[in-house]
């Protein structure tokens, strides 16, 4: 069991940056984390990631890397001086590929923890069949969050059912950072493997990633504030 609570992320998956202002314009300073995914810094860049830190909001910058070794490396040098406090990059990008990521973030962006991406939530097993992979998906999971820890990668991104799975078999210091979160009620979208808030703190996860259930709430800061009270009380 998980004792302490973990941050919420909110997702700013959102059509432009003005929707974003008016959604953290109506949270409070309870909300510490903000995602910017790959659809938001295409179309906003770096600018917006500076006026989030500026603005005292800590980013989780998911852009999701996958590449040649040394194009992953270099992507990472290209964003070192962000004001970014987590990045992710796949795990099956292969060991050398997370290696060099690894040595090139603790020499360069200590402040900064890597995330390897496992297996994506709106991920089944027919969809992980179908691209070649037979084995059960928390096999998968488990085998690719080793390969990332093996190589210092310093975070873990998966679904809230891997999670206690992963808190066996990984050193208790690795960031469990997971999406899929839904609560009670809600509706589940393209999200295929989920847990309620409750349920993804009790299996050990230090944040959730959340989204749709915040931003497409007639009232966000209701919707934020439920969620908050339901892991803190």
């Amino acid at each position: 069991m998980n004792e302490s609570s973990p941050e919420i992320i909110l997702a700013l998956d959102l059509e432009d940056r003005q929707q974003i202002k008016n959604v953290l314009d109506k949270t409070d300073e309870r909300l510490s984390w903000v995602k910017v995914g790959l659809q938001s810094f295409l179309r906003d860049g770096t600018p917006l990631v500076h006026e989030l830190a500026d603005s005292g909001k800590k980013v989780f910058l998911d852009l999701k890397l996958h590449d040649i070794p040394n194009t992953m490396a270099k992507a990472l040098e290209s964003l070192a001086g962000l004001p970014i406090g987590m990045i992710t990059l796949h795990a099956c990008a292969g060991p050398e590929a997370l290696a060099r990521c690894s040595k090139f973030a603790k020499d360069t962006m200590p402040e900064v923890t890597l995330l390897g991406v496992t297996v994506l939530t709106s991920t089944n097993q027919e969809g992980l069949e179908a691209t070649g992979v037979k084995g059960p998906i928390d096999e998968q999971v488990v085998r690719l969050a080793n390969l990332a820890v093996n190589q210092g990668i310093g975070g873990i991104v998966c679904s809230p059912l891997e999670l206690p799975r992963l808190r066996q078999v990984l050193p208790e210091s690795t960031t469990l950072v997971t999406p899929g979160i839904r609560p009670a009620n809600s509706d589940s979208g393209d999200q295929k493997r989920i847990m309620t808030p409750r349920e993804a703190k009790g299996a050990g996860a230090n944040y959730l990633v959340i989204g749709r259930p915040i931003l497409a709430a007639p009232d966000p800061q209701s919707a934020f504030n439920a969620i908050w009270e339901e892991l803190n009380n």
